[in-house]
């Protein structure tokens, strides 16, 4: 028996649907956790979709059912005697379909022994998994934030997630029976001074952050973003004044530093691919702007380092600590600009892996290389028809040199035409 998609359960209807699916015929439909479900399936759908903190206790209630029925029916489900499973397996796996990401939330759960800290996390949700971030365009992979930086989300001054990892992995030897959060705030005055230094600035700002998207046109790359735009935006300054200063212009990061990039000159920018396929570049800053930045840790369908001289995009870097791109979302990246920038002799671009391994994005896509045009050295003398032709005589008011193409007139042929047409 196929199975359903779990998906038309959370969908207007689902509820009548899961009701169908899961009852027999002539048989009341009285199992409690069951009746829940129906409950739960009926409200999901009238959640507003901008109401994500309710959509996702709702979510989190329907796995928890899901998971609490197949327990209770496990023998049966074990062999295979139920015919309601499929269909609550389906539904279970649905629900967690929509939080994607969630099961990293659960790990940290457990560690974080308050349940003011589990809300906090919750509340962060919609900063994590925002809305149409879990599936990127066209079905291509999204890139979920490395689990040690999850803490910088989870805290409210977004320090670096390296940073707090280190402190967490201490909190966690030490079996403190305090929060995560008091621990830290027990740390010595120069510890927390030192995590102050490494704060990641997150653009929540909706009409800052539109000054960090890259558009395209002309075969060329354009942007607002400049480091006194960028350094404005971190500032906080009046969205007047930034707007002021912002003009759009050809993207070039030939003049940004680049601390990120060990042994490389400046003049790369970091970038990430939204699950809608908006690229944002702005600059790097060790401690303070960062891969993280530019979508409050919500997942990406890339992220590395740019480089781009006038608009035309010299380099490529897979650097990023945070995502850490795979090579499926770099290459969705690549692509991407591909149909972006058709123009481009992708031969010219380079391309570095994280390792630090060289090679052309071309040779990295497997282009095939443009025929080079030949040489004027190598293609032998013009034809004589395309020869210059010889210096006319610069002589006031006279007449041009006759030439091959012009023959002179004979003058005894002038005068015989005259006298025609005198008589």
């Amino acid at each position: 028996m196929a199975e359903t998609d779990g998906a038309a359960y959370l969908k207007a209807g689902g509820a009548d649907l899961f009701k169908k699916h899961t009852s027999k015929i002539f048989r009341k439909r009285d199992n409690r956790t069951l009746l829940d479900l129906d409950v739960m399936l009926n409200g999901y759908p009238t959640i507003p979709r901008e109401n994500r903190e309710r959509r996702t206790k709702a979510l989190l209630a329907i796995i928890a059912l899901c998971q609490s029925w197949l327990s209770d029916k496990k023998t049966k489900v074990e062999g295979h005697s139920s015919f309601r499973a499929p269909f609550v397996k389906t539904l279970h796996d649905a629900a967690v379909s929509a939080l994607r990401g969630i099961e990293t939330f659960q790990k940290v759960k457990g560690h974080f022994v308050a349940k003011k800290n589990w809300d906090t996390a919750i509340a962060a949700v919609r900063k994590i998994v925002p809305e149409g971030s879990t599936h990127g365009a066209d079905g291509q992979p999204v890139q979920i934030m490395q689990q040690d930086n999850w803490l910088e989300i989870l805290d409210t001054h977004h320090r670096r997630g390296q940073e707090l990892k280190k402190h967490y992995d201490n909190w966690l030897a030490a079996k403190d029976p305090c929060t995560f959060w008091e621990y830290l705030e027990k740390r010595s005055p120069n510890e927390l001074k030192e995590l102050q230094k490494v704060a990641v600035n997150y653009i929540d700002d909706l009409v800052f952050r539109d000054l960090f998207i890259v558009s395209f046109a002309g075969n060329r790359m354009r942007s607002r973003m400049s480091p006194p735009v960028q350094n404005m935006v971190i500032r906080k300054w009046s969205h007047e004044t930034v707007m002021q200063n912002a003009e759009e212009k050809l993207l070039d990061t030939t003049t940004w530093p680049s601390t990120a990039l060990h042994g490389l000159t400046d003049g790369w920018g970091a970038f990430v691919l939204s699950p809608q396929e908006v690229v944002y570049v702005g600059i790097h800053v060790s401690g303070q702007f960062h891969h993280s930045s530019f979508l409050c840790g919500a997942p990406v369908l890339a992220a590395g380092m740019i480089k781009v001289e006038q608009g035309r995009i010299r380099g490529i870097h897979e650097k990023n600590g945070h995502y850490r791109s795979r090579e499926a979302h770099m290459l969705a990246f690549l692509k991407l600009l591909q149909r972006k920038l058709p123009g481009t002799d992708w031969h010219d671009v380079e391309y570095y892996s994280t390792g630090g391994a060289w090679m052309t994005v071309g040779q990295k896509l497997n282009l095939p290389r443009r025929p080079p045009v030949p040489s004027r050295a190598n293609r032998g003398p013009l034809p004589s028809t395309l020869a210059s032709p010889q210096a006319a005589a610069h002589v006031s008011g006279g007449r041009l040199a006759p030439t091959t193409a012009q023959p002179q007139a004979q003058p005894g042929r002038v005068r015989n035409l005259a006298r025609h047409f005198e008589q």
